[in-house]
């Protein structure tokens, strides 16, 4: 999946892995898993050439029984030089999951989920652990994408024929739990879009299931696919370039989650005066082409629903996080 400033490569299938170094692992048709008798393995890849970029997200899908677990690590060629590797911590479904601190050189810095680099990288290579019996990778996607670039695609007219198309999403509000709610916007809208798919989580479970550990909190993107996947459907974050890109996805009946900020004023008729960062679930677009969503930030269940108005949410969404969105499939 290419887009201007954007590249988002998905591996999920053996043909996917060809050449890459296995060790304590094996290759199976549609995923990796640890070898018979080993207690834990890596899949190294070969280097992966790309349009030059300076943030990369990393994405995977894995079965991780009892205390089994996934670790992703990513290096990035700068001219002749790579840099380090650097680590996204260890995923897990049972307690314990978590990113890694720490980790800024001169080339760059893993900030939770994102490795953001001082300079342009033209190739990228990754390198998955797997630990535990049982333990299986079934999809690893990598985000690359230039900051320069991120509102590039900003009005790109729409062919309108996902206009009028509105995906029936449970709606859900963050703000109905004492406990925290009021920062659950990611896991809130991860279990929304996986009850319009039929995985019916409650909003604790989702914030419970991808709380991390280092960061302290749910809003891990990796982690949050990483949730989706373990409950069997395929997630990975992307960045799109805009809302017309993004109808691609509504008007197949795909609801995808998004992530942008905003300042007072900036974005009428929102659940929350200003967010430094906010995800919500878009499910369609009005007749009109403005996009309409589920905003967990809603006092309650009943008010969830919103429509903004679509320049200003688009640009909001694309120079706040460059276009970023969970997509969550069957």
């Amino acid at each position: 999946m290419t887009y201007p400033g954007s590249t988002t490569t998905i591996h999920e299938r053996a043909a996917d892995w060809t050449g890459a170094e296995i060790r304590g692992a094996q290759l199976h048709a549609e995923a990796v898993s640890l070898a018979s008798g080993a207690s834990s393995g890596t899949l190294t890849s070969l280097p992966l050439t790309v349009a030059a970029f300076d943030e990369l997200v990393p994405s995977w899908n894995a079965v991780t029984p009892g205390a089994g677990s996934v670790s992703v690590e990513v290096r990035a060629q700068m001219g002749a030089a790579w840099s380090r590797w650097y680590s996204f911590g260890t995923w897990s479904s049972a307690e314990g999951r978590s990113s890694l601190d720490g980790q800024k050189d001169s080339a760059g810095q893993v900030m939770t989920d994102t490795l953001r680099l001082s300079k342009k990288a033209t190739a990228y290579q990754y390198r998955v652990t797997l630990r535990g019996e049982g333990t299986t990778v079934r999809l690893l996607a990598f985000n690359t994408s230039d900051r320069a670039r991120q509102s590039a695609g900003l009005g790109t007219a729409s062919d309108r024929r996902a206009w009028g198309k509105i995906n029936d999403v449970p709606q859900r509000s963050q703000m109905i739990y004492p406990d925290g709610g009021e920062v659950w916007c990611s896991p809130t809208s991860v279990s929304m879009i996986l009850a319009a798919h039929g995985v019916d989580v409650t909003v604790p479970q989702a914030a419970k299931s991808t709380y991390d550990r280092a960061y302290d909190g749910t809003g891990n993107w990796s982690f949050n696919a990483a949730y989706a996947g373990a409950l069997g459907l395929r997630a990975y974050v992307t960045r799109l370039p805009s809302l017309a890109a993004a109808e691609n996805f509504t008007g197949a009946g795909m609801p995808i989650a998004v992530s942008l900020g905003w300042k007072k004023g900036e974005l009428p008729g929102a659940a929350m005066a200003t967010s430094s960062g906010h995800l919500m679930v878009l499910i369609g677009f009005d007749k009109a082409g403005n996009p309409v969503l589920n905003d967990p930030a809603a006092p309650n269940n009943a008010t969830v629903r919103r429509t903004y108005p679509r320049a200003a949410f688009e640009k909001l969404w694309l120079s706040h996080s460059g276009g970023l969105s969970y997509v969550v499939g069957g």
